[in-house]
């Protein structure tokens, strides 16, 4: 049992305070923007011309008219929240299906590359004792599809009906979108302010971001700082916005309706240890990077294939370990290393269904994001031949174009669904441990999830 809940605090309306905490974020977000606003300003005065000119090149229309860029931006992310609630609505309707369906096109796209070269006859099949491991990739995507729909295959469907879930969620609660959406543009938009540092602000910042220079403790403390300053910003940005959506839907869950106020109010009540999991997270992501970069050197493939190898464990043990870190902190009102432990023993007691959300949904999700693409390539080749008069290369280019920019919404929804489904596969782990019975999953639907899981509980 939790020692608080957030439901508690919700309906008190009281929620716990970090004054302090707040005003030290207030400090580092404020230097580093500050910073970012000056470096940018610096920049746009050296290269204005240069800028200028280069985007007369490309469009002397939007070279007069830079507002287009507003507006059209402006147009992007309208579209992205339209196309996301869309996404809500498939996958309320069509749960477990869009496994089923997603798992199709891993299969196909895995084989597709090998069969193809057996075919057209590129490499005869009396080769493949030397070519075998080309087909490992669809082996193993084929194995874990037959090992999902025969010995998973209730767990599976109770995922399927967890998607249906977060489609109803993310429809009733639209305040799920936000906090992901403006950490999409704070992650932009921190770059270029990280960029523009290391040029203006921090002697060869650039080139030693390279590893151009040479790099010494007299030039290395300000990078290692702007370094940690701008992991730290991003990521804690990223945390606080995980916290918030995971807020809003733990409370919906408990049967209040909650705002998008509920869900900030939620993450500032324990910010004190997002702060802490967020310097955690640097620490383990520098590691990474110091790791990549001593195997990036190496001269030998072994060293740099272990180096690499460690690289992707240790940011693969971090990830699993804080599965449901933040939704624990949140709900429960843990510390940093408290929710950790918390995480930890919940994964492990549940390390099947977490993998079928990191495989079969993951798969799922991917096919909403995959209609997003195929959605914005239409809509840029229509708009692109009426624009064009009927010139097809224009009309390639302008599809081109508008698919790229697709990653806009489907990288909204897949960070979206989530994060939603993550603490709804919470709730549901902590309805079975007693913690709580009543719950707004809809009775048709609780049928559904107790079966699955009754039918699983007793595989084991």
């Amino acid at each position: 049992m939790a020692r608080s809940d957030l439901y508690e605090y919700h309906e008190k309306q009281e929620y716990p305070s970090h004054k302090g905490a707040i005003a030290g974020l207030f400090i580092v977000f404020g230097a580093f923007i500050v910073l970012g606003v000056y470096s940018l300003m610096e920049l746009w005065s050296m290269y204005e011309t240069d800028i200028t000119n280069l985007i007369q090149t490309v469009s002397p229309l939007l070279a007069d008219n830079l507002w287009l860029l507003g507006a059209a931006l402006g147009a992007l992310l309208v579209l992205s929240i339209i196309m996301a609630l869309g996404a809500s609505v498939a996958a309320k309707r069509l749960g477990g299906t869009l496994i089923y369906i997603g798992a199709f096109f891993m299969n196909l796209l895995t084989w597709a590359v090998p069969l193809f070269l057996i075919l057209t006859g590129v490499i005869p099949i009396s080769a493949l004792g030397t070519a075998w491991p080309m087909l490992i990739p669809g082996l193993f995507t084929l194995f874990l599809t037959l090992l999902l729909f025969t010995v998973f295959k209730d767990r599976v469907r109770r995922a399927g009906e967890i998607i249906k879930l977060t489609g109803q969620v993310t429809l009733d609660e639209k305040g799920t979108f936000v906090p992901p959406f403006l950490t999409m543009i704070f992650t932009l938009v921190s770059a270029l302010f990280f960029a523009g540092i290391m040029l203006v602000v921090i002697p060869d910042g650039m080139n030693l971001l390279l590893g151009n220079v040479e790099l010494t403790l007299e030039n290395g403390w300000p990078f290692a700082i702007g370094i940690v300053v701008y992991l730290f910003v991003t990521i804690f940005f990223y945390n606080f916005s995980y916290a918030t959506t995971s807020a809003i839907t733990y409370i919906y869950m408990r049967g209040k309706d909650p705002s998008l106020g509920d869900g900030v109010k939620a993450s500032l009540g324990v910010v004190g240890g997002l702060i802490i999991l967020s310097i955690m997270s640097v620490i383990v992501t520098i590691i990474r990077m110091i790791i990549q970069a001593v195997a990036r050197r190496s001269q030998s493939a072994l060293g740099r294939g272990v180096g690499y190898a460690a690289e992707g464990v240790i940011g693969w043990v971090w990830a699993l370990i804080n599965y449901f870190t933040i939704p624990a902190m949140v709900a429960e009102e843990l510390g940093a290393t408290a929710g950790i432990k918390r995480s930890a023993g919940l994964v492990r007691k549940n390390f099947v269904d977490v993998m079928i959300k990191e495989t079969a949904v993951r798969w799922g999700f991917g096919v909403l994001a995959f209609m997003f693409f195929i959605g914005f390539a239409i809509g840029g080749a229509l708009f692109g031949w009426f624009y064009s008069g009927g010139d097809l290369i224009l009309t390639i280019l302008i599809a081109v174009v508008f698919t790229i920019f697709a990653a806009i919404p489907s990288a909204l929804v897949l960070r979206t669904f989530d994060i939603v489904y993550v603490t709804l596969l919470y709730v549901f782990i902590r309805r079975k441990e007693g913690d709580f019975a009543k719950t707004a999953i809809p009775s048709e639907m609780g049928r559904e999830l107790e079966g699955a899981y009754n039918r699983a509980q007793n595989q084991r």
